[in-house]
């Protein structure tokens, strides 16, 4: 055996190398980790520490766990603390193939191929023919014909429980039983949603803890995940101490198929709610899935058109279908629990309960699902009404069933139908309906009503103000997270996420065109109204909740209520709108379920809308428009399994890899690759010319922002070294020539800790004179000794001096003085800034940025513009920490 070869440990990392091996990896170790050291002091310049305390004591995070968990309360470092729980080291079982039931790699990559890309049997089989003739001899394929793929895939179809149909009978409407068929999972929605998660994504099932953040010595509660909210609490409070809680999120809402939709769907979709959001919300095998195909009654003839018989009818078809699905299970799952050995070895007793999204009909007695208030008193915003109870609603349903003729009886209720979710023990339906912020205010309260209602006042004979206002809108900045309007006013929207967009943006946009005077009141009014709403609409996107952020959004609300009061009392004739409808009473409800189950992004029905995109290339590319259904979910279900076998090759993947990692650093052969970013930012599409400071300088001819730009350079790296006590290279001030030369950039990666949930978010930045076609100088929040200052890239380059590398960019400063607050400035709660001369352009480092800035020019006044805080919650939370400190509020 030969003798072992000796080993010395890097005095950086602590890793052991061979002699032989140490010399590389050391230069390039002790230069990361004075890297590491420098981003670690700027990082602490940039956070505020709050004076006469600890800097640990500040963000730490208490953890407080229901008493049914046996843990002791834990105070977490902010720096070590994440809210879902890493998933633990996975080790896949080499004893069988991941890829099994397939024969080989290579003939799983070619099922999976021909799944997404819906070949045909034809196709397939040309195709394997062609591969056939050209495979090499080294790589097992023994896939031969078309019939060799579907027997595999009903080998690997057993790998996940596959749909099955069942049939409801109703009553019609002539009295005669007609049959219905719904498409369910047989085994359990919960259980399903969790067991389909592929190892590398299940984390450890939480036990209900309560989060709280520390500032100075108090601790502040926050919410974001449903763990962390009261529902999870109390009703872990109820079961065993053993039990715990499997709430999962259930979406139904008919899908348009076909082009013109005259085919639809009706899908369940499933999600758990015990997964972190980035799962929960996500897409494929570890997102929602699909448990169940409701059926849909045909339209209503003119006979029927209108009758609450016929109302009363769907329901009860609806319901007795739901009923098929919620059942499965019913008496050992939602009663006594159900022990399940988990992934992880460890066995749980689960008891699902259900969280929903959904609105009552517009023509109810009491329209809204969560309270009793009556149809003609939605638009009241009252501050306190009963709330629903299962208790309560059965009881109305039983006097209304007393009752000896229909017209006694449709006076106490109009639907009389028993609900399906009487069958699951822990759950009341009416406190598992969920506000949903894309219904209720993008697709209703804004884009069916406030927009509606702008698009009224612009449409005068005089078409002068509608041009004006298209014209802002299409002069709006181009930010990467919105869409860009060219033609905002003249094209009719169906889409939320286009409504969201334009409520962002709408205030700035018509800003300019309406003033606080007689003759323009209502339109003022509107404007208003509609800053108010999209503040209140921000509050509830917050990714998580603190007590005062939740107080914060009942009083916009309250300002947004207020102000509709004042616009419903004085709209004049022409309006056609009626306010009061049920989307626009259901956000009295909102902060309420952010309390009891978390923020919005938990039961948020856009994730699930998203799925009927897949459902419908489903439908155009995988079936022959006959007795769809089936055909959709046979497909679904292949893809679902062929998504688990994927996550199990990419796992087995990720083992071998990690195994060859630890064989090669321990033979110290570990190489560093060096990325070319500085901290949070990372500069991109470089111009390949270098550019000689003599060219630049040349530029102030024509743009005066690059005046005595050489001299501004050498200025600011001489203050470098001299703050941070370097040596000058050489000995010498640092002294550019005309011809030297720097690097031009026109892109910027900032990553940025957001204010509102702390996590890391991204800012893709243009520095670009001619960006898909258009100029685009995005604006940038810059940090300064004294406070933060705004302003306008011009210029993004990196230089060399000495081994150091420096990436600056150069910034047109927008902190001149504004002078005092305009009236429309307070009316609307906006932020002002001014420009600087454009000759007073300064240098700056790019670790200064902290965040991408989206202005917009008020063409009213020279040079001022207007901060569109609303692009994100972070932005909006800034912006309003701004106010405060300026005395604003």
């Amino acid at each position: 055996m030969p003798p072992q070869k000796p080993t010395v440990a890097c005095e950086s990392c602590g890793k052991p190398f061979k002699l032989t091996g140490i010399g590389p990896h050391r230069k390039s170790c002790i230069k990361k980790h004075h890297r590491e050291q420098e981003d670690l002091t700027y990082l602490g310049s940039i956070r505020e520490v709050a004076d006469g305390v600890a800097a640990n004591n500040i963000d730490d995070i208490r953890v407080k766990y229901h008493p049914n968990a046996g843990i002791p309360p834990q105070e977490i470092p902010f720096a070590e603390f994440a809210r879902g729980h890493w998933p633990r080291a996975y080790k896949p079982d080499v004893s069988t193939d991941p890829w099994y039931p397939f024969r080989s790699r290579l003939d799983f990559e070619f099922a999976e191929l021909a799944l997404e890309a819906a070949l045909n049997k034809e196709q397939v089989n040309r195709l394997l023919r062609l591969m056939k003739s050209i495979r090499s001899a080294g790589e097992v394929f023994t896939l031969n014909e078309y019939n060799d793929l579907q027997s595999t895939w009903r080998a690997a179809s057993h790998h996940m429980t596959a749909f099955t149909k069942e049939v409801v009978c109703i009553n019609s409407m002539d009295g005669e039983p007609q049959e219905f068929q719904c498409i369910i999972v047989h085994c359990g929605i919960g259980r399903a949603a969790y067991l389909n998660i592929p190892p590398s994504d299940r984390t450890s099932f939480l036990t209900h803890s309560v989060f709280s953040s520390s500032t100075a010595r108090l601790y502040i509660r926050f919410i974001d995940e449903p763990w962390t909210a009261n529902k999870f609490w109390n009703i872990q409070s109820q079961l065993p101490p053993d039990g715990k809680v499997l709430p999962f999120i259930l979406y139904a809402d008919k899908a348009k198929l076909s082009s013109f939709g005259r085919q639809k769907g009706y899908p369940v979709v499933a999600r758990l709610a015990n997964l972190p959001m980035s799962i929960r919300n996500g897409e494929g095998i570890r997102g929602g899935q699909v448990v169940g195909w409701l059926p849909i009654v045909c339209k209503e003839t003119k006979e029927h058109s209108g009758k609450h018989r016929f109302a009363n009818f769907k329901n009860a078809v609806w319901h007795e279908s739901f009923r098929k699905l919620l059942q499965t299970d019913r008496e050992r799952v939602t009663k006594w629990g159900c022990w399940v050995n988990c992934w992880d070895g460890i066995p749980r007793r689960f008891f699902p309960m259900a969280v929903m999204a959904l609105i009552r009909g517009v023509k109810s007695n009491f329209p809204c699902p969560i309270c009793l208030i009556p149809r003609d008193h939605i638009s009241d915003f009252p501050a306190q009404c009963e709330l629903r109870t299962t208790e309560n609603v059965l009881k109305v349903l039983e006097d209304a069933r007393s009752q000896d003729t229909q017209e006694k009886k449709e006076q106490i209720l109009i639907q009389q139908v028993p609900s399906a979710f009487t069958v699951v023990t822990n759950t009341d339906v009416y406190r598992a309906l969920s506000w949903d912020r894309l219904h209720a205010n993008f697709s209703g309260k804004f884009g069916d009503h406030l927009w509606t209602e702008l698009l009224r006042i612009l449409d005068r004979p005089d078409v002068k103000l509608w041009l004006l206002v298209e014209k802002n809108f299409s002069m709006m900045p181009r930010w990467h997270t919105l869409n860009h309007f060219d033609e905002a006013l003249s094209i009719s929207y169906t889409d939320g996420q286009k409504f969201e967009d334009l409520s962002k943006i709408v205030v700035f946009a018509w800003f300019h065109n309406v003033l606080p005077q007689n003759t323009e009141k209502e339109g003022y009014l509107l404007l208003r109204c509609l800053r108010a709403y999209i503040e209140f609409d921000l509050y509830t996107a917050l990714e998580l909740h603190m007590m005062h952020t939740i107080a914060a959004g009942w009083e916009a609300l309250s300002t947004f209520n207020a102000l509709m009061q004042v616009k419903i009392c004085s709209k004049t004739d022409n309006t056609k709108k009626n306010w009061n409808f049920p989307k626009n009473h259901t956000c009295m409800h909102a902060f309420d379920d952010i309390e009891a189950k978390g923020v919005t992004r938990n039961f948020n029905t856009k994730p699930n809308e998203k799925m009927h995109g897949p459902l419908k290339e489903k439908y155009q590319k995988r079936t022959n428009f006959k007795n769809v259904a089936q055909q959709i979910l046979d497909v679904d279900h292949l893809k679902a399994v062929s998504e688990l076998i994927r996550c199990r090759i990419t796992d087995y993947d990720v083992y071998l890899s990690s195994m060859e990692t630890i064989m090669r650093s321990s033979g110290g052969n570990d190489d560093d690759v060096e990325q070319e970013d500085f901290f949070h930012v990372r500069l991109g599409s470089r111009v390949k010319q270098p550019l000689a400071l003599g060219a630049i300088e040349q530029r102030s001819t024509t743009d005066k922002a690059f005046t005595r730009f050489r001299a501004k350079l050498n200025e600011l790296l001489n203050r470098h070294f001299e703050i941070t006590g370097k040596p000058l290279p050489g000995g010498k001030r640092i002294q550019f020539q005309v011809d030297s030369e720097i690097t031009e950039y026109q892109y910027i990666k900032v990553n940025f800790e957001s204010t509102t949930d702390w996590c890391q978010y991204t800012d893709h930045l243009r520095c670009n004179p001619s960006f898909h076609g258009h100029s685009r100088y995005d604006c940038v929040l810059l940090k300064m000794a004294q406070q933060d200052i705004f302003g306008r890239l011009v210029f993004l380059f990196q230089c060399t001096v000495g081994d150091e590398t420096f990436p600056l960019a150069l910034v047109q400063p927008y902190d001149a003085p504004t002078g005092p607050r305009l009236a429309k400035d307070m009316h609307l709660n906006l932020w002002r800034v001014c420009e600087q001369p454009r000759e007073s352009a300064e240098i700056f480092s790019v670790r200064s940025i902290i965040h991408g800035v989206l202005l917009y020019p008020d063409h009213t006044r020279l040079g001022e513009h207007l901060v569109i805080d609303t692009i994100d919650t972070d932005m909006f939370l800034r912006v309003q920490m701004m106010h405060k400190a300026a005395g604003h509020h």
